[in-house]
C-alpha cells in the first residue's frame, strides 16, 4: 500500500502538461513553473487514485492524513507520512526534476522506456476502470451499517469503544470490502462480454504459452 504513491507520482510527472493559469507561481524548475492550480491537482489526484485503488473513502483516506502519524499503525504510517502535503510537495517536485533531466538526456525516447511507460500506463487504466465500475456496483443502507456496527461490536471491544459514527464508518468501510471481493469477477466478466474476441485458429496460443523445456545434456558415457 505505501508504494502505491511514489508509483503514481512518477506517472504523474511522466503525462505532466504545462497549463496556463493565473494562479501562484509557487518555483521554476528549468521552464517548467509549479503553480498552487498545478499542485492542488496532482494532490487531489494522487487522493482520488489511492482511495479508488486501495478501495478507501476518500473522506476517511482525508481524515486519516490528518491524524498524527504515531496515532496510525505502524504498517501505514509510510503512507501517512507520504500523503502529508508538505512531504507530497517535496516528492512532486523530484519527480518533475527528474522528468527534465531524463527528457535532456533522451532517456524517455528510448524504445525500452516507452514499452515500459506503455505497460505501466495500461495497467494503471485497467486497476483504475475496474475499481471505479466495481464502486458503482457498491450498495450499502443505514440499515447494513447499523446491522454490521452492531455484529462488530459484539466481537471487538475496541469497536465497542468506539463512537457510533466511527463506528458506523468502520462498519461501512467493512461491508464494501466484502461487496467488492463480490462485485470484482462480475466485473471483470462483463467487461469481457463488451470485447468481440476473434481467435486465430492457425496459432497454437497454448503451445506458445507452455513453458520451454530444458534440454538435458546425454548423461557422460561410463568408462
Amino acid at each position: 500500500m505505501t508504494k502505491i504513491l511514489p508509483l503514481f507520482v512518477f506517472l504523474a510527472s511522466l503525462f505532466l502538461v504545462q497549463c496556463s493559469d493565473s494562479s501562484p507561481v509557487i518555483e521554476t524548475l528549468d521552464n517548467h513553473k509549479i503553480t498552487v492550480k498545478d499542485f492542488e491537482a496532482a494532490y487531489d489526484t494522487a487522493l482520488d487514485s489511492i482511495s479508488r485503488l486501495q478501495n478507501i473513502e476518500k473522506k476517511t483516506l482525508l481524515e486519516f492524513i490528518e491524524k498524527d502519524i504515531n496515532e496510525v499503525p505502524q504498517n501505514f504510517q509510510d503512507l501517512n507520512y507520504q500523503l502529508q502535503k508538505k512531504n507530497f510537495y517535496q516528492t512532486y517536485r523530484q519527480m518533475i526534476m527528474t522528468r527534465l533531466v531524463a527528457e535532456k538526456n533522451g532517456y524517455i525516447s528510448r524504445p525500452d522506456v516507452a514499452e515500459v511507460i506503455k505497460q505501466v500506463e495500461m495497467q494503471t487504466i485497467a486497476q483504475m476502470y475496474v475499481s471505479e465500475q466495481v464502486e458503482k456496483k457498491i450498495q450499502i443502507t443505514d440499515e447494513q451499517a447499523k446491522a454490521e456496527c452492531e455484529r462488530l461490536r459484539g466481537l471487538d471491544r475496541n469497536i465497542a469503544n468506539l463512537t457510533i459514527d466511527k463506528c458506523l464508518t468502520f462498519a461501512k468501510a467493512q461491508i464494501k470490502q466484502l461487496q467488492t471481493r463480490e462485485q470484482l469477477p462480475l466485473v471483470v466478466e462483463r467487461i469481457k462480454e463488451e470485447v468481440t474476441i476473434k481467435r486465430n485458429d492457425k496459432f497454437d496460443l497454448d503451445a506458445y504459452l507452455a513453458p520451454k523445456k530444458k534440454v538435458e545434456e546425454p548423461a557422460n558415457p561410463q568408462k
